[in-house]
């Protein structure tokens, strides 16, 4: 049992944020592996209200920052001061869309609180729920997956901020909601080692 807990603990940490990525595509045999993993994580409350949509066409995922830069541009000049606008379009524009050379990119939604629940429980119904606690655990499995297959893999809730266009954009059904996006491949060089 020492031994199990040896090696996860090793992968543990040996996973960082990989912000750089090689251009080899990522096989579908890995992608359905990923997707395995993600599947069989624990739920909250026993749900299955949970969905990750890979995509590993490029221009799609260009095409999704391109669409969702043109929307943060337009939110940050909504900010009625501009110097703060100023600077967050900077840290936005560092931060938020730099996974353009991402060769897959995991886009993870869960079903929307139920509105009888908000109404009930108030602040609590998503904990309730379950929906985004069931989301970051498939997630972590699916990093731990990712890590173990010789993938890196970072989490991006940044461009959440446009989240209404990225749900348009990749036609996410109403009932859902989009938790996060996760760029993956293989590693040019890891978050810690820039």
């Amino acid at each position: 049992m020492i031994e199990n807990y040896d090696t996860f603990m090793r992968l543990l940490k040996s996973r960082h944020s990989c912000r750089s990525f090689a251009s080899d595509p990522v096989d579908e045999r890995i992608i359905q592996n990923l997707s395995d993993a993600f599947a069989l994580s624990p739920q909250a409350g026993g749900k299955r209200h949970l969905n990750c949509r890979f995509i590993t066409d490029r221009v799609v995922i260009r095409n999704l920052i391109e669409r969702g830069q043109d929307s943060f541009s337009a939110f940050c000049q909504g900010i009625p001061y501009p110097l703060i606008g100023e600077e967050v379009a900077r840290y936005g524009g560092e931060h938020f869309f730099w996974f353009a050379e991402a060769p897959a990119l995991a886009v993870v939604t869960c079903r929307k609180t139920p509105a009888f629940l908000q109404q009930s429980a108030g602040n609590k119904a998503s904990l309730i729920w379950g929906g985004e606690l069931s989301a970051a655990m498939a997630s972590f499995s699916l990093l731990l997956a990712a890590e173990t297959i010789g993938l890196g893999a970072c989490c991006l809730t940044g461009p959440l901020i446009v989240w209404r266009e990225i749900e348009e954009f990749l036609g996410i059904p109403k009932r859902d909601s989009l938790i996060l996006l996760i760029a993956l491949g293989y590693k040019k060089v890891c978050h810690d080692q820039e």
